[in-house]
């Protein structure tokens, strides 16, 4: 009888700990940032959005310069907090050229980059005729990481094992 009493209690206690170590703070990654814009060849003069996939809460700035460009020409914009994953921009870029955007975090630390085109820009657009990749913007990457429910179910199977032995054992010797 006490074995099952001192069981269950364990069970009960990984139960309580296991969604904690489930769910500890995320690290995020790279793959946890994406930059997509309205248009990937906006006029000059024309406003277009640029939105930035983030984790709920982060600070994001985006840097825009001219490729092949001086430093005089970078302009910075933000930060700006996403809000339900995502921070948005509206920029208007006045000269034609192939520009860069760079998406950084609230540390420092370069999260995503895409080029643009504004007016003719003396190139093709990113990724036009190179026969690699389709022009125009990147699917967005949709799905969850399971790794949380893998060890969530890890732990489940662990305390059932270990109820289902312990009754076992209790019934034996009894």
């Amino acid at each position: 009888m006490i074995r099952r009493v001192l069981a269950g209690l364990f069970a009960a206690a990984l139960l309580v700990l296991a969604p904690s170590a489930a769910f500890a703070a995320p690290e995020y990654s790279d793959d946890d940032f994406d930059i997509a814009v309205s248009t990937t060849n906006p006029a000059p003069g024309e406003t277009f959005t640029v939105n930035v996939t983030a984790p709920t809460g982060t600070d994001i700035t985006l840097t825009v310069g001219l490729v092949g460009g001086d430093e005089a020409d970078i302009e910075t914009y933000g930060p700006v907090t996403a809000v339900a994953g995502v921070a948005t921009f509206n920029l208007t870029l006045s000269e034609e050229g192939t520009y860069q955007i760079i998406a950084t975090d609230g540390d420092g630390n370069v999260r995503d980059t895409i080029q643009i085109v504004v007016g003719d820009g003396g190139a093709a657009a990113p990724g036009a005729g190179d026969g690699d990749e389709a022009a125009g913007p990147a699917l967005p990457e949709t799905g969850a990481t399971a790794t949380p429910l893998i060890i969530g179910g890890a732990l489940l199977l662990l305390v059932g094992a270990a109820a289902l032995f312990f009754a076992r054992r209790g019934k034996v010797t009894a």
